[in-house]
């Protein structure tokens, strides 16, 4: 059995490994031109390093990346407000989030796939989706026929386009920045991904190497805007003045044009993910807001899943059916939890922020580690 995959992103990297594994062939179309280092910096959580081991994979990450121990907030004083764990035990073996280079972990999935894999330069227009195949188009005139497509072209999915009317995009109400600081940080930073909440702007940091540290910020603005690249720094310094070091030094040794400003987006959740020979998966099918640091992770996730139902089912349609039965309801939880997270960085008022900073204390640590386990556990 053929197939094809759209994107060569995450999703679409590791579903074909996954397929191989399973001895069904695949190709993947990617619509840029060719596959360059580009993006910052990826947290690998335990859930997706439990998956890559199975690939062959996990310590080739481990190596390449830094493992961390745990996610800690600070409030805009550096005062603590919640520490919970970046690790996970399952059969006696303990798996750590890796914070990684997301170029190098591209790298390390190509390098793990035969060079022809990946053909670049093949934006899809639609697809023509049937019972017993599907065609794409791309916008070079060309098209392609297999037995089964999965999309994997992220939140903008031209498949989800093509064979849903819905899924609509839902602004979070923040846009965020994200960048790679050439800075050492001391040993008080270097086990862990650390986070700072202000009034409606967070800052987080973590390295991925002995030199290099992957930094995002988020802040409460109006979609669409755009930066000036010579002001960037000098603005984002300015925006997170009030916050403490090493933020401003994180900022500072930055190259300004390397920094990346999105509108954050999350999927309106749609109740089917495929249609006939066609599926979704990753951010084409249940994209999430980054707060939780899931979004690669549940595509790694669908990746195994998928490839072991169309290699143990009489259809593809069987196949995708059971996929959504068993990855449906873990995926909405990230999603959810993952909004409300946002909303509570969204906060501006001084006041109710110290509110939201009194309650995060007082979670019980048994609920962070239900969470955890909601999140890290593999249950297939």
């Amino acid at each position: 059995m053929n197939g094809i995959i759209v994107g060569a992103g995450i999703g679409g990297l590791s579903t074909a490994i996954a397929m191989r594994k399973r001895h069904i062939d695949v190709k993947i179309y990617e619509a840029a031109n060719r596959l360059s280092p580009v993006g910052a910096g990826i947290l690998v959580p335990p859930n997706a390093m439990i998956i890559l081991g199975r690939y062959g994979l996990a310590e080739n990450v481990r190596d390449a990346g830094v493992c961390i121990d745990s996610l800690t907030v600070f409030d805009s004083k550096g005062k603590k407000i919640s520490k919970t764990p970046a690790y996970f035990s399952k059969n006696g073996t303990e798996y750590k989030t890796v914070a990684i280079h997301r170029s190098v972990l591209q790298s390390i999935f190509l390098d793990s796939l035969p060079s022809d894999t990946v053909i670049t330069g093949k934006k899809c227009s639609h697809v023509n989706t049937g019972l017993d195949g599907t065609e794409v188009f791309f916008e070079d005139d060309t098209s392609v026929s297999e037995k089964f497509l999965v999309g994997a072209d992220g939140l903008h999915s031209k498949v989800r386009e093509s064979i849903f009317s819905n899924g609509k995009l839902r602004y979070s109400g923040q846009v965020s920045w994200r960048g790679m600081s050439n800075v050492k940080l001391t040993s008080k930073w270097i086990t862990g991904l650390s986070e700072v909440w202000g009034a409606g702007i967070r800052f987080g940091f973590v390295p991925v190497d002995d030199s290099q540290v992957y930094w995002y910020a988020t802040k409460l603005e109006e979609a669409g805007g755009v930066d000036e690249n010579a002001a960037i720094k000098e603005t984002l310094l300015d925006v997170y003045s009030e916050f403490p070091e090493p933020i401003s030094e994180v900022i500072s040794q930055t190259d300004s044009s390397s920094i990346i400003r999105d509108d954050i987006n999350d999927l309106s959740p749609i109740k089917s993910w495929f249609s006939k020979s066609t599926v979704l998966i990753g951010d084409a099918a249940h994209a999430s807001t980054p707060n939780l640091g899931q979004g690669g992770a549940q595509a790694i996730e669908d990746s195994w899943v998928l490839a072991e139902k169309i290699a143990n089912s009489n259809s593809v349609q069987d196949a995708f059916e059971q996929f959504q039965a068993l990855r449906f309801s873990k995926v909405q939880k990230v999603v959810n939890i993952s909004w409300q997270i946002g909303k509570a960085t969204n906060l501006t008022n001084k006041a109710a922020c110290k509110i939201r900073d009194t309650l995060f204390r007082c979670v019980p640590s048994f609920m962070a580690k239900q969470q955890s386990r909601m999140m890290y556990d593999i249950p297939y």
